[in-house]
């Protein structure tokens, strides 16, 4: 019974000394971190977008509004899903990103600010995507089946 309890408390031990484990929390939070970035983001869009409405009644387009609000429902989608599977939803985040410049382009509706802050955020977020693969990699390598 004794030799039992001992391979138990080894493994345990064996766990907690895992180098892995560690690095992996380091970067869960680098990924909170940017998974925040991305919901102050969203909180930013809507509530400009919230002012323009309000700012603009009797020239609205209302069409251009509801793509625009489901744009911030993507967003928070996305930052929701970083939680899960953070690689992918920053990969996904940078392709809507793509899109929604090409629409911009197309369009002829630049906004500076708008720009700015999307790459920021796209900084932010490269900058953290090495650590959302790690992480990715580690919870993907040792899932409960």
């Amino acid at each position: 019974m004794k030799d039992n309890k001992k391979i138990a408390e080894d493994s345990i031990v064996d766990f907690i000394d895992d180098e892995e484990y560690y690095e992996t929390r380091r970067n869960k939070q680098q990924i909170e971190n940017a998974t925040w970035a991305m919901y102050i983001f969203a909180a930013i869009s809507s509530i400009s977008y919230i002012f323009y409405l309000l700012m603009n009644t009797e020239s609205f387009d209302w069409v251009n509004f509801i793509l625009n609000i489901a744009l911030i429902a993507i967003y928070f989608c996305l930052g929701a899903y970083s939680s899960q599977k953070p690689y992918t939803a920053f990969i996904a985040l940078f392709c809507v990103f793509g899109f929604v410049f090409l629409l911009d382009i197309m369009a002829s509706q630049f906004s500076l600010r708008g720009i700015i802050l999307k790459i920021i955020l796209v900084v932010y977020i490269s900058m953290r995507l090495e650590a959302a693969k790690k992480v990715q990699d580690y919870e993907k390598k040792n899932a409960v089946k």
